[in-house]
């Protein structure tokens, strides 16, 4: 009796540390509050209340309605009891806030896995009207506007706009190549790739701007990439041939050229040589007639450049002695200085 009466007043004890400790008191509701980035839209939806006043997701127009434009939402709470004591529970929220990220998203789908945007043949595979197998690899850029935010989030509410291009988008560009290759032999192809694109931009652009989703670029790059390995080995070939023929044509080209170019110049060379030797004998008849039709003139020029010089010599004085011839006995003449009278002199 002793023991039992014992136990039960250590229960009670028990119990009134644990209240003390915090045990038996409601848990503290902790506000909680849920940032928006600038490139985010948030949705705030409700998880419970009454059937009126829930609403439920039947169109774009009331998934807009609860659409926000604040950066920091508080998320609203009630205490949801998991016992029969009334502190026995938990804080559980009302809301469910959804982002949606509409930063723009760049898939490369590609045969090559070092070149694609994940490691694994993620090419888009299609078939030629010849039933030759080949695929091509495909590059697609893509974002949510805002005012579609609510248009995405209606039509793709599980999934991120990645994982919606990595499947519906990447389907709709390998149904519309198909359906375009299917319509040429092999040989064709390899000129219709720009026909191919056109096809694929037709189709999928208005088609996702009508789910919230803008498709800015779409594009087929490199080249066929054949499942038979032995029509590759055969296209490549018949590449080498064609290139080679190609180059030899080129360097036969080329070198009409520089023959023609050495042709050229060496014929102005010889040009400039004639028409030197020409210059040079002009001159020399130029320089014979000048001197043949004008002797006359010549003498009558070293004439008067005599004249000059003994007129510049002349100190303007008469002369002061004259030779004067007399006659002599036997006929002869004796010649006599005679010396002239100054100026002045009567």
């Amino acid at each position: 009796m002793k023991k039992s009466k014992f136990v039960s007043v250590l229960m009670v004890m028990m119990m009134i540390g644990m209240c003390f400790s915090g045990g038996c008191r409601k848990p503290y509701n902790k506000e909680i509050f849920q940032e928006i980035e600038s490139y985010e839209t948030a949705f705030v939806i409700p998880l419970e209340g009454d059937v009126s006043d829930q609403v439920v997701l039947g169109s774009v127009d009331e998934l807009r309605a609860m659409q926000v434009e604040i950066k920091r939402i508080p998320i609203p709470q009630r205490f949801h009891q998991t016992g029969r004591r009334g502190w026995q529970g938990e804080w559980i929220p009302t809301v469910r806030v959804i982002t949606v990220d509409r930063r723009p998203i760049t898939r490369e789908w590609t045969a090559d896995a070092n070149s694609g945007t994940n490691q694994r043949n993620e090419a888009i595979w299609i078939e030629s009207a010849d039933s030759i197998e080949f695929s091509v690899g495909f590059t697609c850029t893509a974002y949510i506007d805002k005012p579609g935010t609510a248009d995405f989030l209606y039509q793709y509410s599980s999934q991120s706009l990645a994982e919606t291009m990595d499947s519906e988008i990447r389907a709709q560009i390998q149904s519309r190549a198909a359906e375009v290759a299917s319509q040429y032999n092999l040989s064709e192809l390899r000129a219709r790739k720009q026909e191919i694109i056109d096809a694929v931009r037709v189709t999928i652009i208005p088609f996702f701007a009508e789910r919230g989703i803008t498709i800015t670029t779409v594009g087929m790059f490199g080249g066929l990439n054949y499942k038979n390995q032995e029509i590759q080995d055969a296209i490549d070939a018949v590449f080498r041939a064609q290139t080679d023929e190609e180059t030899a044509l080129a360097e036969l080209a080329a070198q009409r050229n520089r023959n023609q170019t050495i042709e050229l110049a060496a014929e102005a060379a010889a040009n400039a040589v004639r028409i030197k030797a020409q210059g040079e004998a002009d001159a020399i008849n130029s320089v014979t007639e000048a001197i043949d039709t004008s002797g006359d003139i010549y003498l009558a020029y070293l004439g008067k450049m005599n004249r000059r010089a003994e007129i510049s010599q002349w100190d303007g004085a008469y002369p002061r002695q004259l030779w004067n011839m007399t006659s002599g006995g036997g006929g002869g003449g004796v010649g006599v200085l005679v010396s002239t009278p100054a100026l002045g002199d009567d």
